[in-house]
């Protein structure tokens, strides 16, 4: 599994159309392995956010078919569509599980 941004502080940004990618990293399995590329990697929450929104979830949008705004202009605009993929929206700062989560950071671009 990956996430859709890393911020330079560690957090995990992610946004999800049903909850089943984002539910696992927070609760369930004793392990969660991310790999990500060096493309995800952003300061703060504030980029985190804006890369997801205007970036990655258009392109995995197209990627399923969706008919939003996003996949016609590129960009959010925070559309109400029944189609819209960003649903759930979590940032991970820490678990009480000591090394649960495990990032594996590739120094390539991995994924959008």
């Amino acid at each position: 599994c990956s996430t859709n941004a890393l911020t330079e502080e560690g957090e995990l940004y992610n946004i999800d159309g049903n909850g089943s990618r984002v539910a696992p990293m927070i609760y369930g399995p004793k392990q969660v392995i991310l790999v990500t590329g060096i493309n995800k990697i952003v300061k703060n929450i504030e980029e985190a956010e804006k890369r997801v929104r205007n970036y990655a979830a258009p392109i995995d949008a197209k990627r399923l078919g969706k008919e939003t705004p996003c996949t016609t202009l590129g960009y959010c605009v925070d559309c109400k569509s029944p189609n819209r993929i960003c649903n759930d929206f979590t940032i991970i700062r820490g678990q009480f599980i000591k090394d649960r989560i495990k990032v594996i950071i590739v120094g390539k671009q991995l994924g959008y």
